[in-house]
């Protein structure tokens, strides 16, 4: 039987369109309802806040579904939110809810999509899942239920282990406990016999060491140390290594394992994978490794439980580094505080010393600063660099609590308790409060500059005496003189000047030792002494020379009483370690003003007539006079035989090779004169060049050299070397010559050689002379095309104004500094120097006096353009020369 169909009333249905009775409904039904918007929890009904077990909406509110439901996979409520009703999508699915109250239950999920307010929004709908009947329902039941709950159950024990694990950290457990602990609950939550470990990881040395690993075994453990960071020692370095996870299935079969394969086999390991461990920085502080004793693979659970473990165990390692390094810097600190020679002392307002450092207890002589107290107790009085004695209260801590001010760099005394005085250089640095303004302390730290003090007064005394006798020295001596030599000038006086050699002192040094040499010298000192009058002055010039300056010397006779009583008194024996000692002296006199007007010209006559009383047998005294002078002499006897010399013929002109550092060929020469002395061989420069120029003969000398250099370069660059270059030295007094660049003009347009085969070298000290008078000569020489060399560049008065200044095209680096390089760090630095400056500045470089491979090739590698030493050649007579160029010619 069909019933009738009852008809609503016109109200009813007005009511049924009414859409308020909506939200009661929502409210009353019993399923749990969820409204989400943008993937997070937006409305809930009072059926959904009971099962999540909220007592109010605001503590849904924003949440997201993943944080409360668990699936077998993540991705799993991810894909559910993703298509809600979609075909691909279950329409029921089961999920295990963990609820704000920390219980966890079975729940059954539908979703629909639908949209409000023309935003997208998901409609879940919850209820509590019911046991499913039959062998369907309990299939169904093992594949869905079971496994949420073993989930769930993992879930619940790693976050009562992570809550564990955190309490160790907090409490600061020993690193090494909670590591094993860490171990120990992985092992546990994976249930599947694995063992697990941690390496750490040595960032200074890219090593990896054991960190923990209680269910290894411990043979196999041991040898995980000092294992360098790579793809060919186990997964914990290859890990590393790609800063991944790195997973091996099979570690007989891999290649990742190659040096620890055969250790791990043998303990029963088949498989393992490593998770690096890393700060939120991405430093990599080492890895979690799971062992298996069969082949696998991690699977989706067991890689995000490892993962949050190596979160815990990241903050872990980082907290204890962090500690160590603080506790490192701090120990650094204490350390150099501590360990610092100068004094550190913080004194309070009342003058307590509230901390100090040793060496402050040391300098200051405190052996306990709890019994000194107050500052004042451990000194007696201070006083400044004057030698007045500071009050207490004008004490410099004292000023510095009163004005706030610091004081630096203060030179101090201080008379300590036992009398003793010390010397500060002090510091005083006010501390303030950091609630207001006011000084708390102030902070001293002083330096003891006793043993300064004491050096600088021997040095000063040092300076003007010789520290073997006390006698004046050779500074001494010169001021004295000089003096003297102003007063007699003045007051129309004569003043003489002994210079004294002892005779047979060497044998004394030869056969007694130095040791006693030094106790006769003393005695000869104080036996000198006892013979001139105290307005007279006894200087010692070194080894066995003394000089007497005697001023106010009325005749020639009270000399000769002087001579007399030093040659008695130095006719007694002298007696050194029970032995006696009989020497000799030489004394050469000479008179102002009658043998010179100045100390140098006295000093030289007066060493002459010492010679001559040597030559006269010793032990005597002479007069100067020109004939006795042996020097003058030999001096005149060089002289006259350069004067011949030139006109002559004897001078040659040698040849020194210029090399290129870079083609290694024959790039240039350097002219080096030489004198031919009959009966006497080859002369060096060093010894005829000075006197050349004392007497005039530089010049003529200097355009000889010039016309022969010229010549010759013109006939090699026509036949052998078309593009050599060959640098002449040119002396100062040269340069002084107002016809040089006119000589130089008529000379190449003499020989036809072209400007830019000839450079002229000159010394550093030319550059000192007035620039109004050099310049112009300069810009004459270059503007001839002729090409200068600045010749030993660094010894003498290098200064990059003169090399701003002149026209300078090169720069020769002195042979002192390539004779060092390259073990002497110094000139590597210097010449490096030097050849990036002349590089900066457009200029060629040469190095000279090159004597081996290494100096070469450190010259090539730092940019050096040519080079001349004897490694390559010495100077050749032209003859040589030529045949080395043919040489190089064919090369």
């Amino acid at each position: 039987m069909i019933s009738p169909i009852t008809l609503l009333s016109a109200s009813a249905r007005e009511q049924m369109v009414n859409h308020d009775w909506y939200p009661s409904l929502l409210e009353h039904l019993p399923g749990a309802i969820y409204v989400l918007i943008d993937d997070c929890i937006a409305y809930a009904n009072p059926a959904g806040l009971d099962l999540m077990k909220a007592t109010g909406l605001h503590q849904l509110i924003g949440s997201k579904p993943e944080t409360f439901l668990v699936a077998r996979h993540h991705e799993t409520v991810k894909q559910l939110l993703k298509n809600p009703g979609s075909p691909n999508t279950p329409d029921r699915q089961f999920y295990q809810c963990i609820r704000l109250d920390g219980q966890s239950i079975d729940i059954e999920v539908q979703s629909r999509q639908f949209s409000y307010h023309s935003q997208a929004a998901i409609l879940i709908s919850v209820r509590e899942a019911a046991p499913q009947q039959g062998a369907t329902a309990k299939v169904h039941q093992l594949s869905q239920s079971d496994p949420v709950k073993a989930k769930a159950n993992r879930v619940q024990e790693a976050l009562h282990h992570e809550k564990e694990i955190l309490e160790m950290i907090a409490l600061d457990k020993p690193l090494s406990h909670i590591l094993e602990d860490v171990c120990d609950r992985m092992e546990r939550l994976l249930a599947n016999g694995s063992m697990c470990a941690i390496s750490l990881f040595d960032q200074s040395t890219q090593t990896l060491n054991f960190g923990a690993g209680p269910g290894l075994p411990e043979e196999f453990s041991q040898q995980l140390r000092n294992i360098p960071i790579g793809i060919n020692s186990c997964s914990s370095a290859a890990a590393i290594f790609y800063n991944r996870l790195t997973i091996v299935q099979d570690i007989e079969v891999s290649p990742i394992w190659e040096k620890f394969k055969s250790s791990a086999i043998a303990h029963g390991l088949r498989s393992c994978w490593s998770v690096p461990i890393t700060t939120a920085f991405n430093s990599v502080l080492g890895t979690v490794d799971v062992y298996c004793k069969e082949t696998h693979s991690p699977t989706d659970d067991e890689h995000a439980m490892i993962v949050d473990a190596c979160d815990l165990i990241g903050l872990a390692i980082d907290k204890k580094n962090m500690e160590q390094s603080l506790e490192e810097s701090e120990e650094r600190y204490r350390s150099v505080v501590t360990n610092l020679s100068e004094g550190i002392m913080v004194i309070a307002p009342g003058g307590q010393i509230i901390t100090s450092n040793p060496s402050a207890l040391r300098i200051l002589k405190i052996g306990d600063v709890n019994n000194v107290g107050r500052r004042h107790r451990y000194f007696k009085r201070i006083f400044g660099e004057d030698g007045q004695m500071l009050k207490l209260g004008d004490d410099p801590a004292s000023f510095v609590f009163k004005n706030g001010t610091p004081i630096l760099n203060l030179s101090t005394g201080v008379e300590l308790s036992d009398g003793s005085v010390v010397w500060l250089l002090v510091n005083c640095l006010p501390i303030f409060k950091k609630s207001n303004a006011s000084i708390s302390a102030v902070l001293i730290s002083f330096t003891d500059t006793t043993e300064v003090r004491e050096t600088q007064r021997q040095l000063n005394f040092m300076a003007s005496f010789d520290a073997l006798t006390g006698l004046p020295n050779r500074h001494q001596l010169n001021l004295r003189l000089t003096k003297a030599l102003s007063d007699a000038y003045r007051h129309q006086q004569r003043v003489a000047l002994l210079f004294l050699d002892l005779d047979r002192f060497k044998n004394v040094n030869d056969t007694a030792g130095h040791a006693a040499g030094d106790m006769l010298l003393r005695d000869v000192s104080g036996r000198l002494n006892s013979c001139i009058r105290s307005t007279d002055l006894l200087a010692r010039l070194g080894g066995d020379e003394f000089v007497i300056i005697v001023e106010n010397v009325p005749d020639a006779q009270f000399l000769r009483d002087l001579g007399e009583r030093v040659l008695a008194k130095m006719r007694d024996p002298f007696l050194i370690d029970s032995n006696e000692y009989h020497l000799g002296t030489s004394i050469g006199i000479s008179v102002f003003p009658h043998d010179g007007s100045d100390a140098a010209t006295l000093m030289r006559c007066a060493d002459s007539a010492m010679y001559h009383a040597k030559e006269s047998g010793r032990n005597n005294y002479q007069f100067f006079t020109t004939e006795l002078n042996v020097r003058a002499q030999h001096r005149y006897a060089l002289e006259t035989n350069l004067r011949r010399a030139l006109t002559e013929q004897e001078f040659l002109v040698y040849y020194q090779p210029k090399i290129s550092l870079e083609t290694s060929r024959i790039v240039g020469a350097e002219a080096l004169v030489r004198w031919q002395m009959p009966g006497m061989g080859l002369i060096p420069p060093t010894e005829f060049i000075p006197i050349s120029e004392e007497i005039g003969l530089i010049l003529p000398l200097g355009r000889w050299v010039l016309e022969q250099v010229c010549r010759q370069t013109c006939a090699w660059r026509a036949h052998l070397a078309p593009d050599i270059v060959v640098s002449v030295n040119i002396s100062p007094k040269q340069f002084q010559d107002p016809s040089l660049c006119k000589f130089i003009e008529h000379t190449l347009q003499e020989t036809k050689l072209p400007p830019s085969a000839l450079q002229l070298e000159i010394t550093e000290g030319l550059l000192m002379g007035e620039l109004d008078l050099l310049l112009p000569v300069f810009e004459s020489i270059k503007k001839l095309g002729v090409s200068i060399s600045l010749d030993d560049f660094g010894t003498g008065f290098s200064s990059l104004s003169y090399l701003q200044r002149f026209p300078i095209d090169n720069l020769k680096i002195d042979r002192s500094f390539i004779h060092k390089i390259p073990a002497n760090q110094d000139s590597v630095v210097l010449t490096h120097a030097i050849i990036a400056m002349a590089k900066a500045l457009g200029m060629s470089v040469t190095a000279e006096g090159v004597e081996n491979a290494e100096q070469m090739l450190f010259l090539t590698d730092s940019g050096c353009q040519e080079m001349q030493g004897f490694y390559f050649s010495q100077p050749l007579p032209v003859e040589q020369f030529e045949k080395l160029l043919q040489n190089n010619r064919q090369l």
